[in-house]
């Protein structure tokens, strides 16, 4: 017989090595269902920051506004004099406060902004095919620039989940940050743990079973299970940031009472600061540990559990083997670089190709209809627009932004713009574009941006796929649970049980096995009446026979027969009794025809002599 495949020592391995088991996570990730629902979350989160950055921002402040006037600066100061030198300096004051506010609510909320960019137009680094032929075949300068792009703008796209979630916690700290501000923020930061609570929480469900070895799942079956815990897993980030937003109240108030001048001074800031130094240093811990909370999400996909459950197990985790988790995470981190590089490679490389493909179509430069046109949409992340027009009269470079400024001479927040390598050529192969051409790019745009979707989305499928596997790790090495554990109960119900239906008996047509029900006939004697004897407790009666149709005959019981009756010992009857026998040993007069007393009879006969003894006595006595 063939031997079978022996995996001993791939096992003995990453048993060595656990950490190579986050080698599992690319392939894991690859799944199309992960992939459309991250599609979906990216999507989903960006339409969602784009409406409240659109409701929030203000335009830039005026300084002709009356706000800023000297009237108004003199009514601020009330009867304090002031010079209209000293007014307009506290006026410029104000403006640039308020300017300083406008900047920072622009960069996030503002066109272009942040917060307001939609996902293929925003920058994340050069293409990968431009970024290995600008390493291998250009310059020195051209690879620095490359190596500096792929690590300022590529790497980081792999934790993007974690930064878009913890960008507006830190901005919402930020001393430039106002009132409004602050509120619109807040909601971004709901918004955006609404949407990942719940593709989050199913991508993180998929993963968890495929890496746990329990095969697939179905979208039903990922549906019901994160829909019945969706409570859960929006409320396990929200409840240290909301502890976070009691202390920072708590901590306002401390400021309040301290503004009573003297007692402010000497009680509350002098004697009672080190309550400010501990408030802070309990809002640092919350800060830093929710580095782990993509394991909130992957510990009620594996556990089951509840949001008390993932808070205290992310935290756990982080603090009791920080060093193990930093490990874990940058072996995740510098292998997700490898393999999101390889499959936007890939992506660009194929419709690169493609479009390169009809392209050489004869006659297709002559006739004026080469496919070039079709790309002028294209979307501008990862360099995409710019590697499809590249050799086009409609060349791009990226390294060349354009200024944006407005009519006050503030520039605005820069997005990675692209400007045409030949401007005059550019002009006249634009102005020669028909209207049916292009309606047909804004088609194959749409499928652009499909296709360069689900490649973004990979990066987002691995980071959670990449996070379950690091929890699966961590809750091995302090829980000491095995890897291939994971909460299955409610995705696969079982039927329930029924007690067993008892159903009445056929009636019997033939020979049976079953003994018969047993009929005893009444017996006559010939002698004279006796008592009836006492056998005991009367036995309860016997269960109800269904009918019989038609009845079978009785049978009588099978039994040894009756013992013979011995032979009188005399002839005749005997009448006379003794006057010295006891009157109980008389009883009735007795024939050789009668059957032998039975063993109660002879029992109470016995009684009967036994109590007859003590009177005997008596006699004697007397």
């Amino acid at each position: 017989m063939a031997d079978g495949r022996n995996d001993s020592s791939a096992w003995n391995l990453r048993k060595t090595f656990t950490w190579m088991e986050i080698f599992r996570c690319f392939q894991v990730a690859l799944d199309p269902n992960k992939l459309c629902m991250a599609a979906l979350g990216i999507l989903a989160m960006s339409l969602g920051w784009w409406v409240l950055s659109w409701a929030a921002y203000q335009g830039p402040p005026n300084r002709d506004n009356p706000e800023y006037s000297n009237q108004s600066m003199q009514r601020q100061l009330g009867e304090q004099p002031a010079t209209e030198a000293e007014l307009k300096a506290l006026g410029d004051q104000l403006f640039q406060h308020d300017e300083a506010e406008w900047r920072f609510q622009r960069d996030l909320a503002g066109p272009n902004g942040r917060l307001r960019t939609m996902p293929w137009d925003e920058y994340r680094g050069p293409n990968p095919y431009l970024l290995i032929t600008s390493v291998f075949g250009g310059d020195a300068a051209q690879r620095d620039f490359a190596v500096t792009q792929f690590f300022t703008g590529t790497l980081p796209v792999l934790i993007e989940p974690l930064v878009k979630m913890l960008l507006p916690v830190v901005k919402f700290v930020d001393p430039n940050a106002s009132t409004g501000t602050r509120f619109y923020l807040l909601l971004c930061l709901v918004w955006s743990l609404a949407v990942w609570a719940f593709f989050g929480g199913m991508i993180t469900r998929i993963a968890g079973v495929s890496l746990t070895g329990k095969g697939t799942i179905s979208r039903a079956e990922v549906l019901r299970f994160v829909a019945k815990r969706y409570s859960a897993y929006i409320l396990s980030p929200l409840i240290p940031l909301g502890v976070i937003a009691l202390l920072v109240i708590g901590l306002a108030v401390f400021g309040f009472i301290a503004m009573i001048p003297i007692f402010g001074d000497f009680v509350m800031y002098g004697l009672l600061i080190p309550l400010i130094f501990l408030g802070g240093l309990m809002m640092a811990v919350l800060l830093v540990g929710l580095v782990g909370y993509p394991m909130m999400y992957t510990t009620i996909s594996v556990e089951g559990s509840e949001s008390f459950d993932a808070i205290s197990r992310s935290y756990s985790y982080v603090f009791q083997a920080p060093w193990t988790y930093i490990g874990y995470t940058a072996v995740a981190i510098v292998y997700g670089a490898i393999v999101t590089l390889f499959v936007v490679f890939m992506a660009s490389l194929t419709v690169y190709l493609g479009k390169w493909a009809i392209s050489q179509a004869p006659f297709n430069e002559r006739e004026g209809r080469k496919p070039d046109f079709l790309f002028i949409h294209a979307p501008d992340s990862f360099g995409w627009r710019e590697l499809f027009l590249e050799g086009t009269p409609i060349a791009i470079d990226a390294r060349k932004p354009t200024p944006d400024i407005n009519a006050a001479g503030l520039e605005r927040p820069q997005k990675i713009e692209y400007v045409y390598e030949n401007p005059a050529a550019a002009e006249l192969y634009m102005n020669r574009v028909w209207g049916i051409e292009n309606a047909a790019a804004w088609m194959v745009t749409f499928w652009l941006i499909l296709t360069f979707m689900l490649m973004l989305g990979f990066s987002y499928s691995y980071f959670w796929t990449a996070a379950t596997m690091i929890f699966l790790l961590m809750r091995q090495k302090i829980d000491e649970t095995e890897l291939d554990e994971i909460y299955l109960e409610e995705d696969f119900p079982t039927a329930p049980v029924h007690p067993p239906v008892s159903y009445p008996m056929p009636p019997s047509v033939g020979k049976t096995s079953t003994p018969l029900p047993t009929v005893i006939p009444p017996q006559t004697s010939t002698g004279p009446a006796t008592l009836p004897l006492y056998n005991g407790p009367a036995s309860p009666p016997p269960p109800a026979v269904p009918p019989v149709s038609p009845p079978p005959p009785a049978v009588p019981p099978v039994s040894p027969p009756p013992p013979a009756v011995p032979p009188a010992p005399q002839a005749q009857v005997t009448t006379a009794v003794s006057e010295s026998q006891p009157a109980s040993t008389g009883g009735t007069a007795a024939t050789s025809e009668k059957p032998p007393a039975p063993a109660n009879e002879a029992k109470n006969e016995a009684n009967a002599d036994t109590d007859a003894t003590p009177e005997s006595d008596d006699d004697t006595k007397s």
